[in-house]
């Protein structure tokens, strides 16, 4: 799994990339970026977060109390509505494609002639981008089936390698058009059969993506499904009760990206939108290759221990998750605040660190809130697996609740203010939600402290430390010298790291 996750992340950090060295940092790239955030957001909205969070542990419990027979027939009916109401939100999104482009460009009132003129192309062209996307929203969502019921078949590889495909074809098709219209403007785009391409290009790979699955599917003894709606069947009954929560927390989390994204376009200059979006990007790197993982491995372990009512073997298993996943997260943490600016300069930025840019401060702040990120939504997922819905809302809308309040007091007028507040509200949250696993009998605090997250933080401390004073002695801003500056620092930040395991290792007391 991991290494499947590392390949698909792999490719999409190119990707993002290619798309930067495309459309750089232009209202072009924003239009792209604000455009293909929304079908995410939808398919989230509509159905996503429900889906991650109640049709494991509803189809688990369904396996275990009814029997194959049965529990089939169930989850047939839970397949069949999802389908319907993916397809219908597919049809009104496209309609309302240009009422929902406006929602997110609200907040930017420029006084500007030729600012507003700007404007108006960018949402024009926005609106068409989101048209070709919008299928994109059908397709994640049998995606998101596709995986869960190879999950529950014990099959997780497949699902974690297949959004290569995706992003090789995305990359395919900037490359091409970058070739086509290597210098593209709003006014000539709009309009053009090029941007047919790029936004159908787009969600081809989604397509294919899906496509990927459909072998294993037909391994994983899956014929018992049928087109079937009975919304009286228990399991649709349990997904409609854990759903109702799980819609109110995905809703929560979107209003709180909808006011991110609103603000970051309401800053102006040059791509904002675009800034937030690779920053995030750049720091879920990490969580995705390594908590993903994890998490992907024991969600069904979390529900099977939830549904026999064995909390220690549900704590035990979560710890080991947290401790797997911080003693990695921690390090990582400490590379992307300490070198945000050179990653960037090198990887979006042609090589130059002459200037200080957005998306490396982006970066910075974004990664400092990892930790708690890690932690929090390690806890969720333990309080998902116990069909604690209405904890799991609860917890969310504190979490999303701060983080509009400190956007609206940090981030008006600084996108790093902006960011900072998602960072802060989730470090808040983490601590809440470990506190509610307590409630239930699910204690994980521990392992924040334990030998291996210690020795962690501190050989990562040390290494930071080195770090930046390896990377401050040279001064080359640009091509090898940058490269050079960048490589050393690395490598004497590895050392440093791996130095002092070794140390604390040795000097640890025996049993």
């Amino acid at each position: 799994m991991a290494s499947g996750t590392l390949a698909s992340r792999a490719t999409g950090f190119l990707r993002i990339l290619v798309l930067a060295y495309v459309l750089g940092f232009t209202p072009i790239a924003d239009a792209f970026n604000l455009a293909n955030t929304v079908p995410n957001m939808l398919f989230d909205l509509v159905l996503g977060g429900i889906a991650s969070a109640t049709f494991i542990p509803v189809f688990v419990e369904r396996l275990a109390l009814d029997g194959e027979r049965k529990a089939w027939r169930s989850i047939s009916s839970v397949i069949t509505g999802a389908v319907i109401v993916l397809f219908v939100a597919s049809v009104l999104a496209w309609f309302c494609a240009p009422y929902i482009i406006d929602g997110f460009t609200a907040l930017n009132h420029s006084h500007s002639v030729a600012r507003s003129a700007g404007l108006a192309h960018e949402r024009n062209l926005a609106t068409a981008l989101l048209r070709w996307f919008v299928p994109q929203i059908f397709f994640y969502g049998i995606i998101g089936i596709a995986t869960a019921l190879l999950n529950i078949r014990k099959r997780f590889g497949v699902a974690s390698w297949a959004p290569v495909a995706n992003n090789v074809i995305c990359i395919a098709v900037l490359f091409w058009f970058h070739l086509v219209d290597p210098s593209p403007s709003i006014t000539t785009l709009t309009g053009s059969h090029y941007l047919m391409w790029l936004g159908l290009g787009t969600t081809a790979g989604v397509a294919v993506q899906f496509v990927c699955l459909l072998p294993s599917l037909g391994r994983s003894d899956l014929w018992r499904l049928r087109l079937r709606m009975d919304l009286h069947d228990p399991a649709v009954k349990a997904v409609a009760r854990l759903g109702s929560w799980t819609l109110l927390v995905v809703l929560a989390n979107q209003v709180s990206l909808y006011v991110v994204i609103a603000f970051a376009f309401g800053l102006g200059g040059n791509g904002p939108v675009s800034a937030y979006t690779y920053g995030w990007t750049f720091m879920q790197m990490p969580y995705a290759v390594v908590v993903v993982s994890v998490l992907g491995a024991l969600t069904p372990q979390l529900a099977a221990h939830a549904t026999e009512k064995e909390f220690a073997a549900l704590s035990q298993k979560l710890r080991m998750g947290l401790r797997q996943s911080l003693v990695i997260i921690i390090p990582c943490t400490i590379v992307l605040m300490v070198l945000a600016q050179p990653i960037v300069s090198i990887l979006l930025e042609h090589v130059n660190a002459s200037h200080h840019w957005l998306v490396g401060s982006v970066l910075a702040v974004l990664s400092a809130g990892l930790p708690g990120f890690t932690v929090f939504q390690l806890c969720v997922r333990g309080l998902q697996a116990m069909q604690r819905a209405r904890d799991v809302f609860l917890l969310y809308v504190i979490q999303n609740g701060l983080t509009v309040a400190l956007c609206i007091i940090l981030g008006r007028h600084s996108l790093s203010g902006l960011v900072a507040s998602i960072s802060i509200a989730y470090t808040v949250a983490a601590v809440l939600a470990l506190a509610v696993l307590s409630r239930h009998q699910v204690s994980i605090t521990s392992t924040l402290w334990s030998v291996h997250v210690q020795r962690s933080l501190v050989a990562s401390l040390v290494s930071g430390i080195l770090m930046a004073v390896i990377y401050s002695v040279p001064t080359a801003h640009q091509g090898l010298g940058l490269l050079f500056r960048a490589a050393m620092a690395v490598i004497f930040g590895i050392l440093g790291f791996v130095t002092v395991v070794l140390l604390q290792t040795k000097n640890a007391p025996r049993a």
